[in-house]
C-alpha cells in the first residue's frame, strides 16, 4: 500500500476509505508472510530501498479536508496520488517505484516537451476516461485505469492544478 500517498488524505476521505473497507466482505485465504530476499535486504540495509512507513513525517498533523470543487486547492489534493509515478514536481520520467522495464511516466507540467502542453481540458478528460491520447494511441497500461472513474469536478480540478505547475523538462524531478 502506498501509505506515503494516503497520509495526505483529509479525515473525511480517510473515514470514507475505512467505511468502504469495512463494508466489503472478508476474503478467506491464507496469509502468506512477506519474506525479503537477499537483494531486497541489502537494498534496505544500504538505504537504496525504503519502506513507505519510513518516508512519512509522523509529526505532521492530519491535513484538513478539502471541499470538492473545480479549484486549484482540490486539484492539488487529488494530485498527491500521482506523485508516486510522475514525481514530486509531476515532470514524469523514470518511475522509481516500479520494475526497471516500466516505461517513463508522462510529464504533467505545461512544459513544451510534455503532451499536456498541447492538450485541451477536453483532451485530458477524454484521455483519462478512454485511456487513449487525442491522437488515438493508447495510454500505457501502467497508468491506473481507475482514474477513469473520476467525476468531471475531480478531472477539471486536476487539469487546473497541472496547468498551474511551473513547466519542468521531462524527468527533472
Amino acid at each position: 500500500m502506498p501509505s506515503e500517498e494516503y497520509v495526505h488524505l483529509g479525515d473525511d476521505d480517510l473515514g470514507a476509505v475505512i467505511a468502504y473497507l469495512k463494508s466489503v466482505p472478508a476474503v478467506a485465504r491464507d496469509h502468506v508472510p512477506i519474506k525479503l530476499g537477499p537483494i531486497a535486504r541489502m537494498l534496505l540495509a544500504t538505504g537504496k530501498m525504503k519502506l513507505a512507513a519510513g518516508q512519512i513525517d509522523h509529526a505532521n498533523a492530519r491535513p484538513p479536508s478539502v471541499t470538492p470543487g473545480v479549484t486549484l486547492e482540490f486539484g492539488r489534493y487529488i494530485a498527491v496520488g500521482c506523485v508516486g509515478c510522475h514525481g514530486p514536481n509531476y515532470s514524469g520520467g523514470k518511475i522509481e517505484i516500479g520494475p526497471p522495464d516500466w516505461p517513463h511516466a508522462a510529464n504533467l507540467t505545461p512544459h513544451a516537451d510534455g503532451r499536456l502542453a498541447k492538450w485541451s481540458e477536453a483532451d485530458f478528460i477524454k484521455a483519462v476516461r478512454a485511456a487513449r491520447r487525442p491522437d488515438g494511441t493508447e495510454l500505457n497500461p501502467v497508468m491506473p485505469r481507475g482514474f477513469a472513474n473520476f467525476n468531471d469536478t475531480e478531472l477539471k480540478a486536476l487539469w487546473m492544478f497541472f496547468k498551474s505547475l511551473p513547466p519542468a523538462p521531462t524527468g527533472e524531478r
